[in-house]
């Protein structure tokens, strides 16, 4: 496995295709889910798609199935706008249930790097609050009305589904399914 052979600046474009296609295969993309751009850090890349936002570095270490990992992932449904620190930091802020994540990258242009994950954390918070009302609908049972009069029903089948609340987006969702039909995460 060989690694990039080309690293831009720090605030400069990188396509996904000038990084080694391992880092990539270890993303667990959700539907719909395209990268908008990447930044080069020291330690890897900050990667920013239409959805959330997440840290992708390269460690080296004998016997492991990937050199590549990802840090937590920064969903734009609870991601706060991302601040300047210090002229040069990008700081995320995610609020969550089990309390708060925080990360900085040290980048060249904080500001345009800032604007830019803000430009699409309100996009994305618009498409995560679209998947959200999608999910709420097709959990809604729809109300049949009663037979016409003089019918009888003959039997009646009726199935319980447990719902439990979903790791990351905390909306419910089948106990059996194995995505989160509002967010895409993992069950698990």
């Amino acid at each position: 496995m060989s690694s990039p052979t080309w690293a831009p600046p720090p605030d400069e474009v990188t396509q996904p295709d000038q990084l080694d296609p391992e880092a990539f295969l270890q993303i667990d993309f959700l539907d719909g889910e395209r990268v908008l751009r990447c930044w080069k850090l020291p330690r890897g890349f900050l990667v920013l798609t239409n959805l959330r936002c997440f840290h992708i570095w390269q460690r080296r270490r004998l016997f492991e199935k990937s050199e590549w990992h990802t840090s937590p992932n920064f969903f734009f449904y609870n991601l706060a706008p991302p601040r300047v620190l210090a002229g040069r930091f990008v700081e995320l802020t995610e609020e969550h249930e089990e309390g708060s994540g925080t990360a900085r990258f040290l980048v060249h242009d904080a500001a345009g790097v800032c604007a830019e994950i803000e430009a699409a954390r309100v996009t994305g918070h618009a498409a995560w609050e679209a998947r959200r009302v999608d999910a709420q609908r097709r959990l809604t049972r729809s109300t049949v009305a009663g037979p016409p009069p003089g019918t009888t029903v003959v039997r009646e089948v009726v199935h319980e589904v447990v719902k439990v609340r979903c790791n990351y987006c905390g909306n419910l969702m089948a106990v059996t399914d194995a995505r989160c039909p509002s967010c895409g995460a993992a069950v698990g």
